[in-house]
């Protein structure tokens, strides 16, 4: 690989370094990231002004650079790479404050004609799980034992974002920058990498680390109640931020694991396990919220904690 990174950018980098989805190395002071691209390329070119939009503001995400053919891409074989140069210090980790300020640094002015279903998008992602773990026979047991808890909490999730589709003036939702996905491990190295980006719901990010907070076991109430104190999310927004914590993103992202790459079904444990304190974390937070204000409930989450 060290050949093809001299040949498409005439760098000579003394070492490369193998890394899950591609290469990194060291030149001048600099790291950088040699990466395959696994978005829709008629997307880079967003992802290029929105990191050089942040950049520029002096905001240190990371940047891509050019080929020696002036393409922000290049092809390796049935590949597409890209190179990214690494501006700020990877380790620094992150709390829930420091992303809602990251997520703010770039606010859409499309609110009103952003079309981001997550309905559709979670429908779909549920059939076609239901479609293949149909079709497992004694493999996995967790994974048919747990299945249709979680479709029904899927199942709850979808119900209560149409709810709010149809019943909130969806104008009043702030879309900014998010990440595709995010947790408590949350570094800068992920956080300023622009192949995480994605514009969305400003609460996408905040669902996603606050439920990953949950399962680590370092759920922090006080910090949760501060986030709702000091910004003036919308009862629509909160109202969305309920359905994401409805939405078991986490067991799905482990089912996919287990039926895409054969990993086994023991990485389900620590959420089957937790799936009655996690129904008491959502009541919790709904109360959170409700202390501000007043949204739909959950009729079988109340009545499962009374």
């Amino acid at each position: 690989m060290k050949e093809t990174i001299k040949y498409f950018y005439n760098v000579y980098p003394d070492k490369i370094f193998d890394i899950d989805n591609g290469y990194y190395f060291f030149l001048n002071d600099y790291k950088y990231y040699f990466l395959k691209y696994n978005r829709d390329i008629r997307s880079l070119d967003f992802l290029v002004k929105v990191s050089n939009d942040l950049y520029n503001k002096g905001v240190l995400v990371d940047t891509f650079i050019f080929s020696k053919d002036k393409s922000y891409y290049v092809n390796v074989d049935d590949d597409v790479f890209v190179m990214l140069r690494v501006n700020s210090i990877e380790d620094d980790s992150y709390s829930l404050k420091d992303i809602v300020y990251f997520n703010n640094l770039l606010i859409s002015n499309n609110s009103v004609k952003f079309d981001n279903n997550w309905a559709i998008l979670w429908e779909k992602k549920i059939d076609d799980f239901e479609v293949s773990v149909s079709e497992i026979n004694n493999e996995y047991p967790l994974l048919q034992e747990s299945f249709s808890y979680y479709l029904g909490l899927a199942e709850n999730a979808i119900a209560y974002f149409k709810d709010t589709i149809n019943d909130e003036d969806m104008s009043n939702v702030k879309v900014n920058l998010n990440h595709r996905r995010i947790d408590v491990n949350a570094r800068s190295g992920n956080i300023n990498n622009p192949l995480t980006f994605t514009f969305d719901y400003e609460v996408r990010d905040i669902a996603e680390y606050i439920k990953s907070k949950f399962f680590y076991g370092v759920i922090d109430f006080d910090e949760v109640d501060d986030l709702f104190i000091s910004n003036s999310f919308s009862r629509a927004s909160l109202r969305i931020l309920f359905s994401r914590l409805l939405y078991p993103s986490y067991y799905f992202d482990e089912v996919k694991n287990i039926l895409i790459f054969d990993e086994g079904d023991d990485g389900l444990k620590k959420y089957v396990n937790k799936c009655e304190s996690y129904e008491d974390f959502l009541i919790d937070i709904y109360n959170l919220i409700n202390k501000r204000v007043s949204i739909p409930p959950i009729e079988w989450l109340l009545n499962n904690n009374n």
